[in-house]
């Protein structure tokens, strides 16, 4: 027998059925661990899969319905049916309505489930705009099947109604025939006890001359339909419930839209799923989302982290002017080199197929799908979704829009193929700005893309800072020192989203000492849980919230290399340096620190200072004030008026 508080835990968790599986516990609380679970049985679910409208008479749609095929053969529904308008139609030739009706034909003939078509006004409409003219119907029941009947499925029954029995004439209705069909098929439906929805073309509830709720809305009641779903405005949508009756309009799989799809313009599949136990359940998803298990290979994801890490494919090399030091718009050239380690081609660009920008940077990225190849626009390449991974990895601390103001690149400036496992250096002509004031380092956005083996382009997000030559002009007080920014200098998922730490620098009034003043935005001021005299492992990754500074004075054998955690008790510093720091409500934290160095030393000196940010968690983040992390070095100069 279960103790009393794993037996209250059960109770409690059996009351939210939202928190399955349902573990047992010992008298503490805590799950036991090796346990069996006999999870309960679940009503058996019948799933249907619906096919949205497909007329385009275009090439480009039909990308969209072999992808669908292609996920409906991974999802597996018990049957696939369709809501009509499967051919352009519309002709009045026989010849071109057959090929429009092979080329579909083909394409679901790939379908492992059973496929049941409704007919659309494409699908049986003549274009000698003759209202009657039966010719395409005739055909369409040669083809494809009737054009009213039913399907008895395990669990469900569907209806499949004929929306266009005029052939073209203007007033839209239902015979008395097809009617009394629906009656009778209604009533045998009922008596089988399992859901029932209805399949047509147009929404014939929208059209006052069908008479719907006069003549077809009470049979639908007393047999207790439970949906009712059609498709022909290309826009999906769901209309309110009737009488108990659900009413959905959907979109299109392949066909024309013009639209976003929050407009409900989309391309896309449509499911019913229907239980033993009698509920229903609509719901849809784009085409192309259901990824089959080898939709990425270890091959080509190889790929992808040898162009990633352990350090990127593509890195800066040399100094940029200091944008700070300019006054006019000054070309320039940066310079990349590109490694390629892969067994195939990488492209290097700053123009990459697939980002879709906004007039404030990357917005969304198109990702080509399964049966899509290229960029968006093409014939092969329209079939995919978009991602909006560059939105949201875009930081404003570590990535900021200011840092890609500062320059100006023509489109094409980079565009370089590298061979497999080969080696170039890029040169990129631009225009650096001129900046005032603090202003972060310039950036590129540079993506490596190579073509996988399922044919795709693969672009593989590199985002580079330009190193740039800064010399760190001492002040005669820090009130009149330029503050500096301490950056990430190269792109991490662990960075945090506070805005970087500044830096001002200057000469002690008595011009002994090297002033650095600091100020940190952190959220969490972190300590360690003991000070230790800092060995190799602490200077590169404490765990504490940290400032590090490294100062090359010339006759040292040794850089000066001092570590501070402000927050960890017993934290020290060397003899001679002198350190206050505090906290400042809402904004983080500061620092205060005085370096020996004698008068007039500083330029020949030169200096890094990196920031560490813990936050309390596993990683600790670096933001550096020279690029190259602890090897980087900017040098300094003496106040210019004590310099003269």
């Amino acid at each position: 027998m279960l103790p009393a508080a794993a037996l209250i835990a059960l109770t409690i968790a059996a009351t939210f059925s939202s928190a399955p599986p349902r573990f047992q516990v010992d008298s503490t609380g805590r799950a036991t661990d090796g346990q069996v679970v006999k999870d309960g049985a679940r009503p058996r679910v019948q799933r249907i899969a619906i096919l949205p409208d497909r007329t385009t008479g275009r090439a480009w749609g039909m990308p969209y319905l072999l992808a669908a095929v292609e996920d409906l053969n991974i999802v597996r529904p018990d049957a696939v049916f369709t809501v009509g308008d499967m051919v352009q139609g519309y002709t009045r030739s026989t010849t071109l309505w057959n090929s429009e009706a092979d080329q579909y034909l083909q394409a679901v003939g790939g379908l492992t489930p059973a496929f049941y078509p409704t007919a659309g006004n494409h699908d049986v409409i003549s274009g000698t705009r003759t209202a009657g003219d039966a010719t395409f119907a005739e055909r369409y029941r040669q083809r494809f099947g009737p054009v009213w009947y039913s399907v008895e499925l395990d669990l469900a029954t569907v209806l499949v109604l004929f929306s266009d029995e005029g052939l073209g004439d203007s007033k839209m209705g239902f015979s008395d025939t097809q009617i009394a069909w629906l009656s009778g098929a209604l009533d045998s439906a009922a008596k089988r006890g399992q859901p029932i929805f209805l399949l047509m073309h147009r929404p014939m509830w929208r059209y006052p001359s069908v008479k719907w709720n006069d003549r077809v809305q009470p049979l639908l009641e007393k047999a207790g339909v439970d949906a009712v779903i059609a498709g022909h405005f290309h826009a999906l949508q769901r209309d309110p419930d009737v009488g108990g009756v659900q009413y959905h309009i959907v979109g299109t799989c392949g066909g024309m839209i013009d639209q976003h799809p929050l407009a409900g313009q989309l391309q896309h599949l449509t499911f019913v799923d229907c239980t033993s136990d009698g509920a229903l359940r609509v719901w849809h998803q784009p085409v192309g989302l259901v990824l089959p298990e080898d939709f990425i290979t270890r091959a080509d994801q190889d790929r992808v982290f040898a162009l990633r890490e352990p350090v990127p494919a593509v890195h800066a090399v040399g100094m940029l002017t200091d944008p700070t030091t300019l006054t006019a718009p000054t070309k320039t050239m940066a310079r990349l080199v590109a490694k390629n380690p892969t067994d195939v081609p990488i492209h290097i660009t700053l123009d990459p197929p697939g980002v879709l920008r906004s007039a404030d940077g990357p917005a969304v990225w198109f990702t080509a799908g399964r049966a899509g190849r290229g960029t968006p626009g093409t014939t092969g390449g329209m079939n995919g979704w978009t991602s909006h991974t560059l939105a949201d990895i875009d930081n404003a601390s570590t990535m900021a829009n200011n840092a890609r103001a500062v320059l100006q690149v023509a489109p094409g400036a980079c565009d370089r193929t590298i061979p497999a496992k080969g080696e170039a250096t890029i040169e990129v002509p631009m225009t650096l700005l001129p900046q005032s004031g603090t202003v972060l380092a310039p950036q590129l956005d540079v993506y490596a893309t190579f073509v996988d083996s399922k044919g795709r382009t693969v672009p593989i997000y590199l985002p580079t800072r330009l190193p740039i030559e800064r010399t760190i002009q001492l002040s005669a007080s820090l009130q009149d020192a330029t503050p500096l920014p301490v950056l990430a200098w190269d792109y991490s998922p662990y960075d945090t989203r506070e805005d970087n730490p500044t830096l001002r620098f200057a000469r002690s009034e008595d011009g002994k000492m090297l002033v650095i003043d600091a100020l940190v935005p952190d959220d969490v001021q972190s300590s360690a849980p003991q000070w230790s005299a800092p060995d190799l492992k602490h200077l590169t990754d404490p765990h504490a919230d940290a400032i590090r500074i490294i100062v090359d004075v010339p006759g040292r054998a040794s850089p000066l290399d001092l570590l501070i955690e402000p927050f960890t008790a017993g934290c020290t510093v060397p003899d001679g340096v002198r350190m206050q720091c505090g906290t400042r409500a809402g904004t983080g934290w500061t620092a205060h620190i005085e370096v020996p160095l004698a008068a007039g030393a500083a330029a020949n000196t030169s200096i890094q200072v990196g920031i560490a940010d813990n936050d309390d968690t596993f990683h600790t983040q670096w933001r550096w004030l020279a690029p190259a992390g602890a090897a980087g070095r900017w040098r300094m100069a003496e106040p210019q008026s004590r310099s003269k």
